[in-house]
Formats: structure tokens, sequence, C-alpha cells
């Protein structure tokens, strides 16, 4: 059993710790379907951390007054979902870390600090990866990254994340908003890393907003810092 008074940091990929093209990629297939207008805000709210065949589900219905989009159709999920990854894979080959990110992972390398990472994308672990290694950094050996499973929640990953953890032990970073909420609702601390004031900020009254990577301290406390 894990020690329940050791904090746990759960750290999610994709728009947190890895710059990736994820909107640039919905924002072209929803074209394809004729949906010029999908912003970056509506992406976040909507689409964002979600597995990809729930996410062009979100977009379709989002967007069902579009003349091209027939939320009759299940199957045109399926093509939009297919249409982002191609264009996701193509433009995803310079992934980097963000700044803040970089600088983090490297104050974690000496601390004693648990860490998971987590992620919706079937492409987020291997980017990250390679992110990485640009860095010339790598994994410790007890850390690795959770994949978000087809039909499980974010609150369902959260606890399996959490593990034995006492919920008020384990803190998560996440930029989006829906997430922060999810993890809120199960009593962990949880914080929005916000990069864009396009963003939208999270509902739950115990969510908290970092502007930076940089406010985490390390070692970390439930407040992270004392941020309100």
């Amino acid at each position: 059993m894990e020690d329940r008074d050791q904090t746990l940091l759960l750290l999610d990929l994709d728009g947190t710790l890895i710059d990736t093209p994820h909107y640039q990629a919905w924002d072209y297939a929803a074209r394809q379907f004729g949906v010029d207008d999908l912003s970056y805000a509506e992406y976040v709210a909507y689409i964002a951390g979600r597995p990809r065949l729930e996410g062009a589900s979100r977009l379709i219905e989002l967007k069902r007054n579009c003349r091209r989009v027939d939320t009759r159709r299940p199957q045109d999920s399926w093509v939009l979902a297919e249409s982002k990854q191609a264009e996701f894979l193509r433009l995803s080959e310079d992934t980097r870390l963000f700044d803040d990110a970089l600088r983090l992972l490297h104050r974690l390398e000496t601390s004693q600090l648990r860490v998971r990472f987590y992620t919706a994308s079937e492409n987020a672990a291997r980017l990250f990866t390679t992110a990485l290694r640009r860095s010339g950094k790598s994994l410790c050996p007890q850390q690795s990254v959770v994949q978000q499973q087809e039909g499980q929640t974010r609150g369902e990953l959260f606890l399996q994340l959490a593990g034995e953890s006492a919920a008020a032990a384990v803190t998560l970073v996440d930029d989006a908003p829906h997430a922060v909420d999810a993890a809120c609702a199960i009593g962990l601390s949880a914080y929005q890393i916000r990069r864009s004031p396009f963003q939208p900020p999270p509902t739950h009254s115990g969510a908290r907003i970092l502007p930076s990577l940089d406010c985490i301290p390390v070692p970390i406390n439930v407040t992270v810092g004392g941020l309100k």
C-alpha cells in the first residue's frame, strides 16, 4: 500500500507539458466538414483532453447547424476523427516541451516526489518521450504515462491514478477546465495551467488557476505554495 502522507503529483501531457498541435488539427478537420469557425475557446471547452472519437462527436454536436454536419450519421464522427489524426501526425513531428515544463521536470529529477503522467491521446506518450529525448531527459524508472481508456471517465482515470493515496495528498495539474472540475469533484487538489486568456476557467469552486508551472514548488504541498 502506498504512503498516504506522501504527496502525489498528477500531470497532464497535452497542453500542460507538451505543446501539441491538437487545436490546429481539429480546426483543419472541421474545415473539411465545412465548419470554418471552430474557435480556440470552443476547442478547449468541448474537445481538449478528450479521446479522439469523443472529441469528434462533441464537435459535430456543437456545430450541428452547419450545413455539412449531420448528427444523425455516427460514421461522420469516425471520418472526422481520422481526418484530425492524419493532420495531427503531420504537424506533430516537431512537438516540444513548454519551457516551464522543462524547468519543472528538471526540478522533479532530484526530488522524492511521486509523479504520474496521464493523457487521453494515443500519441502523447510517444511525443512526450521524443520531446524528452530532444531535451536530453528521460522518464525515471518509477515514472510512467497512463492513457485514459475507451469508455473511462476523467474521474475514473484520476481515481485509478491516485490509487491508495488519500485525496488530500494528491495534486493534479491540467490545462482542460473539464478535467480540473472532474478532479475537484472527487476531492483532489486541482489546478488549471492557463496558457491562454481564451481558455475558459474551471467552474468548480475548489479549482485554482496557475499562470505557469514555475508556480509549482518542489517538494509540493497541497496548496501549491498557497496560491488561491
